[in-house]
């Protein structure tokens, strides 16, 4: 899998660098004068300058790269101010060349830079400054690229699950990240925890794939994973594929699996699973499509049609402990307005909302159509629970 950052002041792979990332490249003779106060602290620009006063061109975040003209034979009140400036407009660290103007750095500047928790570095003397610009821009490329390849592999994995696109693909896709083998363990991640995943699934041969709101690691069915990720403590919802074509009901279970995870905070597999949600994650998404067709469909195609708000409407009613008038409240509307949408709901599908029978199929329907992508998913809140 592609190497990732691991860290936690920039997100994975957005292309940016971090004063960490800059420190431990030792091609680049970089040295800390003055102890980073947080070594995570992101560099998104490069800006070489002499000018006393570069506030009108600083955005944030930048390392400021100089010869040391701004602080040369400057009073000492002169440097604090320039350092203090750099620190008011964001800029993450202040890089001087040495041997132009300076062998050593003056006192005043480290102590300026000191007392107002500015990094300060040093280049050594003879290494120019486009080494490092060129460096970062290296990094942001690569970074990038890993970036777009996991955001390919899942567009290609929902694809895959919705039935729009065939298992060579896939195969090929798999192949081509040493998963040719099966079985194949399937692991669903917030994607929020993208940093603190690559570190631990970077060891092992495998892929990352970005979802909209979640991380898919496929890995090798591996003895070793599987410890290290049960001993990570990584919310984490698991399923195995024994074959590419069980990809299509493995991810709906990993996904499940990690709905439950984030319940429960740690580790869960699709087997420790035992919610109607868990179940109707391993059915064949073919045997669900008729309940989108008849009990979503006609509700969405009215909805775009005359704006009336049918599907969200139901989908509060069906929220557990909801009944007419509490839905009602939740809806900001009158009880015989939510009556008479229910009961145009009824018209559009056959299927009565207020029979329990009924209530059941339409959680199955919507459930089905926001996983396939039918509907978007709404907030948890918003979500009818098929408990």
């Amino acid at each position: 899998m592609s190497r990732n950052r691991g860290s936690s002041g920039a997100g994975a792979h957005d292309g940016s660098v971090t004063l960490s990332d800059l420190l431990a490249e030792p091609e680049l003779s970089v040295q800390a004068v003055t102890t980073p106060a947080d070594s995570a602290k992101v560099i998104r620009y490069v800006y070489p300058t002499e000018l006393v006063d570069p506030s009108n061109y600083l955005r944030g975040e930048e390392l400021v790269v100089s010869v040391g003209v701004p602080v040369h034979d400057k009073p000492v009140a002169d440097i604090r101010r320039y350092v203090a400036d750099l620190v008011e407009h964001g800029v993450t660290a202040l890089l001087i060349g040495l041997g132009d103007l300076f062998a050593e750095l003056p006192t005043e500047l480290v102590e300026a830079c000191r007392a107002h928790g500015l990094a300060l570095l040093t280049l050594a003397p003879g290494v120019p400054f486009r080494r490092i610009v060129d460096w970062i821009d290296e990094r942001r490329i690569a970074e990038r690229t890993v970036d777009a390849r996991e955001r390919d592999l899942g567009a290609l994995l929902r694809w895959f699950v919705a039935g729009t696109l065939g298992v060579g693909p896939l195969e090929n896709a798999l192949a081509g990240y040493g998963l040719a083998g099966f079985p194949v363990m399937v692991c669903a991640f917030p994607l929020e925890l993208h940093d603190e995943v690559h570190p631990l699934v970077d060891e092992y041969p495998g892929a990352v794939a970005i979802l909209e709101e979640q991380l898919l690691v496929l890995c090798a069915g591996d003895a070793a994973f599987a410890s290290a990720l049960a001993e990570s403590h990584l919310i984490c919802g698991i399923s195995v594929a024994q074959n590419a074509q069980a990809m299509a009901h493995a991810i709906p279970e990993a996904l499940e699996a990690l709905r439950e995870a984030v319940r429960r905070r740690h580790v869960v597999r699709i087997d420790d699973v035992s919610t109607l949600e868990g179940l109707l994650a391993a059915v064949p998404k073919v045997r669900l499509v008729p309940f989108i067709h008849r009990l979503v469909v006609p509700l969405v195609d009215h909805d775009a049609r005359a704006g009336t708000g049918l599907l969200p409407s139901l989908q509060v009613f069906l929220q557990p402990g909801n009944d007419i008038g509490t839905a009602a409240a939740k809806l900001y509307v009158h009880v015989n307005t939510l009556r008479n949408r229910l009961a145009k709901v009824a018209d559009l599908t056959g299927a009565n909302p207020l029979d329990e029978d009924d209530r059941v199929r339409f959680r199955i329907a919507i459930w089905a159509a926001s996983t396939m992508g039918t509907i978007k998913s709404a907030e948890p809140e918003q979500v009818p629970s098929l408990r």
